[in-house]
């Protein structure tokens, strides 16, 4: 936009912040120093999908001289700073070394395209917001085997919404929200930190990878020359088979990977665009943005693409073909409160030191999510993936039929879904990536134990 840069928070000077990319099972340490004003308070940092050892999970804390007060979750007076998790947090001034050990099962994780982003107590909105937000991309073998486009012509995409003032600074959009009607929808889309890019191509295959990082706002996918999107991956990577797509809903912190063939586009561009959604239900938390997002530039040269889109992709884990369709623990979403109306999971808001559940170590648990509110919900789950097994007693359709960890919960819906819990012990959260909802008391707390 003309006029002055806008001023944020950033990881590395940059937003997004520097884009990080790691070989699956290859250990890597992340070192973040905290040079933000003191005023901002502490920070942490979750890296969204992977599987991570609870002290670098990106815990939230509770109560600090910082932040002596929560709002909305009832945290106990009195915790001792590992009761807490406040032994974890990245104090003002300070440092502190993220390990990532890029394993899963004892094994190398598998290739997937996630995200990292603050998740401090009360404070993940307005610090994603101010820009605490990157991407972060794991690759294996096992993907490098297959015929997909790769180098230049594998794109991520990071989409947020966000509002500035006449001097294109941030605007303050976080006063006097209560739930239910706690959503933001900003004014301008951005992908990755541009209002209104555009990227020049060949008329050829390319990967996107798709990120919504938007505080409430979902967006339905869709191209302006109505070619189709091949959907071939999820949060957690490739999926099964390809799925043929023409239009994607992604909510925050959701994933899509597509392959789009540029070829009959030559000369021409090509939007990148969302839309409204066609015969679904839409309560509030599930209104699209409607509007261009980006353009793709196709040069008109026709070159010879190797590439392609096999068949099958990425079988599931064979642990999938073993689980119970009977939850053994239930999360169920409502809102309540006496004197200021809060998210709940359980009747309960989020306390650092208590545990909800107890998975034990290399457990296959089912679990069931149920809305019993009136506006739709973006369930995350730490630590490891999620098989979906049924919505409202009825099988997923063909692009959740495959490991996800995070999930649209419409009004009134029950999702199923099994997961298996492995390498590490310790505390994992819950909580819904509508940001607001997660700061207003929608976030509860697992414990994985030993056998």
């Amino acid at each position: 936009m003309p006029g002055a840069p806008t001023r944020m928070w950033t990881y590395g000077g940059s937003f997004p912040g520097p884009t990080i990319r790691r070989p699956a099972g290859q250990r890597t340490e992340v070192t973040f120093r905290h040079e933000l004003p003191r005023s901002v308070g502490e920070l942490t940092v979750h890296l969204h999908g992977g599987h991570n050892r609870t002290q670098f999970d990106g815990q939230p804390g509770g109560l600090t001289p910082a932040h002596a007060r929560s709002f909305y979750c009832d945290i106990p007076r009195g915790l001792s700073a590992r009761q807490s998790g406040n032994d974890l947090l990245l104090n003002p001034g300070g440092r502190k070394t993220y390990v990532y050990d890029l394993i899963e099962d004892g094994r190398p994780e598998r290739a997937a395209f996630q995200w990292y982003h603050d998740h401090r107590l009360d404070h993940t909105a307005r610090n994603v917001w101010h820009g605490l937000a990157g991407m972060w991309i794991v690759d294996d073998d096992f993907e490098r085997s297959l015929p997909l486009p790769r180098g230049e012509r594998d794109i991520p995409l990071m989409i947020a919404d966000r509002s500035f003032d006449r001097r294109n600074q941030l605007t303050d959009p976080f006063t006097n929200l209560r739930p239910p009607n706690d959503g933001i929808n900003a004014h301008n889309v951005l992908v990755n930190g541009t209002y209104m890019p555009h990227h020049r191509v060949t008329a050829q295959r390319y990967r996107l990878r798709i990120l919504n990082v938007s505080q409430f706002r979902p967006y339905n996918l869709y191209l302006s020359n109505g070619a189709p999107m091949i959907q071939i991956g999820t949060d957690s990577g490739l999926m099964p088979k390809p799925v043929r797509r023409s239009e994607i809903m992604l909510g925050p912190g959701e994933r899509a990977e597509v392959v789009v063939d540029f070829a009959a586009a030559a000369g021409e561009g090509v939007e990148l665009r969302s839309g409204s959604r066609h015969g679904a239900r839409n309560p509030l938390g599930t209104h699209p943005y409607i509007g261009a997002l980006m353009q793709f530039r196709v040069d008109s040269q026709h070159l010879p693409d190797r590439t392609r889109v096999p068949r099958k992709l990425r079988p599931l884990p064979a642990w999938t073909k073993h689980v119970s369709h009977k939850p053994k623990h239930s999360w169920e979403i409502s809102i309540g409160g006496a004197f200021q109306t809060t998210w709940l999971i359980n009747g309960r808001t989020f306390n650092p030191a208590r545990a909800d559940a107890h998975p034990k170590l290399g457990a296959i648990e089912t679990w069931e999510i149920v809305n019993r509110t009136k506006v739709a919900h973006m369930m995350h789950i730490h630590a490891t993936d999620w098989y979906l097994l049924a919505r409202n007693g009825k099988p997923p359709p063909p692009w959740e039929d495959c490991l996800k960890e995070t999930f649209f919960v419409y009004p009134r819906e029950r999702l199923l879904l099994a997961g298996r819990f492995t390498d590490y012990t310790g505390k994992f959260i819950i909580h819904c990536h509508m940001l607001d909802h997660e700061d207003h008391g929608l976030m509860a707390q697992f414990e994985v134990v030993k056998p």
